[in-house]
């Protein structure tokens, strides 16, 4: 099946004919040609805006309006990428001639690839490597996504600039799709194997020179090598900024942006033994800084690129990753070249998945204690880089159908080839070399970093001993890289935390992160996070708009993460029943015989004060109230802890706080029913079982435990809330069932929803779905009876069958 491709000539053309023969405004002819377009595309476009205007010949005004006529019409994707404004006015004409110039970026780079995939390009050709590194930052910025904001708006037409402004997303659109069409893609990747190539025989040459010139040529060698790492480094950043998408995106472009990752799916191996190979620059030397010598200086600019573009390398397989399951299964399953692994003096692990080697190569090798405030910080900012790809790598987050595709890619169309979540074995993958190990000494050690920051000693018991007075500082650095310093330790922790909870999928990972110690640290991250935040809030509640207030919500946002990430870790900890009665209780008992059992103080008071200072943030009360849900979970003495805490009241407030969540009425519904029917089945005695009537002890005790749910509100949350959304409508149903309300499910046929049935004699009308036990057919005889006419009724069909 072939698309219809319109021509930018054609529209413009179009647009000026329609001008011209049927005496139209600017604006009404742009109109018209859309329109007349769509109908040929069999696409019937509803407007929802006037086609006239009173300044339609201003040009700004001109291009105000058309950008509001582009985002009220649906435009199909054969025309996604035209430039849709008329050609005379100087908004169009700026439009057109921005084109053209990309469209010769693209010629420029692809004349540099020959046939066989070979760039051609001399680096001693100094204009042609100008003109190549312009033409690659120009694409970067064209198809960099920016959420613009409208808030300096000032003039009369603050309304109108506002729906201009929402429609800043569709300005990449058009670049994206001429460049999917043209397959450039193929040509930066081309880039990336080249230059690894030249970039290794530099390397292996770079001391084959005479005597008489070998300052010289050593100096040449260099340069060019610096050349061929800015270029690997343009073209690492392009490649970024065509495949990261945002979810505030247009769907247009990011579902352009993901056909381009499922094409780029055959470069992932190229890309893992570039990560491979710029890993040793992240361990790099310190103390050269008193060296005289020109060369070395020189070799210490070329060796700064080099870690740069390790971190531009991570950031790219990231996004090349992220919401493509093909590139996961890519990315991790990749090999590397035998050689490269035997001369490589880092420490590795003993693995034939090239992806699972290059991180754990990363995490092994990379310290956090340097004494150079600077290699600190980029190696925080490079372990950070690696938990993310790890996350991404062990999350499903591919939704796509092959429907939504709008190509033939063949394997790329449906998540790229991969119609089932990779998540659990590429976990297993990692579990099997042993990254567990590797992340919970960084988060350790960064925690430890935190608490002498901060100044906070946190006790046994959670509470704080003594804090850091803020007059005062522990480190000899300036107090805005102190600040940069520890907002880079906060974000790595919430990253270390929230790599652990992609992996702590199985109750054999969960028992080995305990034995390697994570409970006390999962524990003090969470207490670290609700303890600093203290001020931060009240802060944010008092300012106005100032820099300190922008300072202390940038604080908060930091700890909003750190707090999550802490509680999503303890959510999955919690599927072993042994493991979430430590957290919920604490266990200081060191003669339990369990390996399991630790002097972990309890986590629960942290919880919900972490749920009482962030109200606001969703992912937080998610994972509270599932954390909740699990650790009432077939443990009555959890549920007791939780009541005793006044968890009830947190979840109700969620909800209501929530009412959009799925995610958040699906997880305190479950919180609800997990702690209702644990006691209530405890009060039972373990069987379930009703109780005799006369017991009224017990039954007070499940009144009252009733009493305080219904005090709260809990029905009309469950019923009205959490009750109308398809992703919570079972949850709400069982905690109303085994709260004792009065509850039934109802069945939806597809006639009633399609065509709105609401006579209730026809058989199609909406009915409640039958219970088991509930009589629903009158016929039905519940008790065997033989009929007296059955042997008469048989011996006369088959008579009447023989006949």
């Amino acid at each position: 099946m072939t698309t219809t491709i319109i021509s930018q000539e054609l529209f413009d053309e179009t647009i000026l004919e329609n001008e011209e023969c049927f005496d139209l405004t600017p604006a009404e002819a742009l109109r018209e040609t859309i329109d007349q377009f769509c109908q040929q595309l069999n696409k019937s476009p509803q407007t929802t805006m006037s086609t006239t205007t009173d300044n339609h010949n201003d040009g700004d005004d001109e291009a105000k309006v058309q950008q509001q006529q582009q985002s009220s019409i649906p435009i199909p994707a054969a025309m996604a990428h035209l430039t849709l404004s008329h050609p005379a006015t100087p908004h169009g004409q700026m439009e057109r001639t921005n084109r053209s110039n990309f469209q010769q970026w693209l010629s420029l780079l692809d004349d540099c690839v020959a046939a066989d995939g070979v760039v051609a390009l001399t680096m001693a050709n100094d204009d042609t490597t100008v003109l190549v590194s312009h033409a690659l930052s120009q694409l970067a910025a064209k198809f960099k996504f920016e959420l613009q904001s409208n808030n300096n708006h000032t003039n009369d037409n603050d309304d109108e600039l506002a729906v201009a402004g929402s429609t800043n997303s569709l300005s990449s659109l058009p670049y994206l799709i001429l460049f999917q069409q043209s397959c450039s893609i193929y040509t930066l990747m081309s880039f990336l194997t080249t230059i690894l190539q030249k970039h290794q025989q530099s390397a292996e040459g770079t001391i084959s020179t005479t005597n008489e010139s070998e300052s010289t040529n050593i100096h040449n060698n260099i340069s060019t090598q610096q050349q061929q790492l800015q270029l690997l480094h343009q073209v690492t950043q392009t490649l970024t900024s065509i495949l990261t998408f945002s979810p505030k995106e247009n769907v247009k472009c990011a579902m352009v942006r993901g056909e381009l990752r499922d094409v780029f799916i055959v470069g992932l191996n190229r890309l893992v033994g570039l990560l491979f190979r710029f890993v040793g620059s992240n361990g790099a030397e310190e103390g050269n800084e008193d060296d005289d010598n020109g060369a070395n200086s020189n070799a210490t600019s070329l060796q700064t690129l080099e870690r740069n573009i390790l971190l531009d390398l991570l950031k790219l397989s990231i996004s090349a990753v992220r919401g493509c399951e093909g590139g996961k299964v890519a990315f991790v399953q990749s090999t590397l070249e035998e050689e490269d692994v035997v001369s490589s003096s880092l420490s590795s692990c003993h693995t034939k998945r090239g992806g699972v080697q290059v991180i754990w190569t990363i995490l092994a090798n990379t310290s956090l204690n340097s004494n150079n405030n600077d290699n600190g910080m980029y190696n925080m900012e490079v372990m950070e880089a690696t938990c993310q790809l790890l996350t991404t790598l062990c999350r499903y987050d591919d939704f796509r159908t092959p429907s939504t595709t709008s190509n033939n890619n063949g394997a790329a169309a449906a998540a790229g080839g991969v119609s089932t979540s990779s998540a659990h074995d590429h976990a297993m993958e990692f579990h099997r070399v042993g990254v567990e190990r590797l992340l919970i000494k960084v988060a350790k050690d960064v925690l430890n970093d935190l608490l002498v920051e901060y100044g906070v000693d946190v006790d046994r018991d959670g509470d704080v001993c003594n804090e850091k007075d803020s007059s005062t500082t522990t480190d000899n650095c300036e107090e805005e890289e102190e600040e940069g310093c520890l907002a880079k330790k906060e974000t790595l922790a919430a990253a270390v935390l929230t790599a652990l909870r992609v992996l702590a999928v199985n109750d054999e990972i969960i028992q080995t992160m305990v034995a390697l110690g994570v409970l006390p640290i999962v524990t003090k991250a969470l207490r670290l996070g609700v303890t600093t935040a203290r001020t931060d809030t009240t802060t944010t509640e008092d300012d106005g708009e100032n820099s300190s207030s922008s300072t202390a919500r940038s604080n908060l946002l930091r700890k909003h993460r750190l707090v999550a990430a802490s509680l999503g870790l303890i959510r999955n900890l919690c599927g072993n029943d042994e493991i979430k009665t430590n957290l919920c209780l604490g266990s200081t008992d060191h003669s339990q015989s369990s390996s399991l059992i630790s002097s972990t103080p309890s986590a629960l008071p942290h919880l919900l004060r972490a749920m009482q200072l962030y109200p606001k943030i969703s992912p937080i009360q998610e994972h509270a109230c599932g954390t909740l849900a699990a650790m009432a979970l077939r443990r009555p003495s959890n549920a007791r802890a939780i009541i005793d805490e006044d968890g009830p009241r947190l979840i109700i407030t969620a909800m209501k706080r929530h009412e959009e969540n799925v995610s958040v009425q699906r997880q305190g519904a479950l919180a609800v029913r997990n702690i209702v029917s644990r006691l209530l089945r405890d009060l039972d005695g373990g069987s379930g079982d009703n109780i005799a009537s006369g017991n009224t002890t017990v039954e007070d005790a499940r009144s009252a435990i009733r009493d305080r749910f219904g005090e709260l509100g809990v029905e009309d949350v469950l019923r009205n809330i959490a009750g109308r959304h398809q992703g919570s409508v079972d949850e709400a149903y069982a905690a109303l069932r085994d709260l004792g309300y009065s509850v039934a499910l109802t069945k939806f046929s597809a006639e009633d929803l399609q065509g709105g049935n609401t006579n209730n004699n026809s058989s199609n009308a909406i009915g409640r779905t039958m219970m088991f036990g509930e009589k629903h057919n009158s016929n039905f005889r519940p008790v065997y009876e033989q009929s007296a006419g059955l042997n008469n009724a048989v011996d006369e069909a088959v008579s009447n069958f023989g006949a």
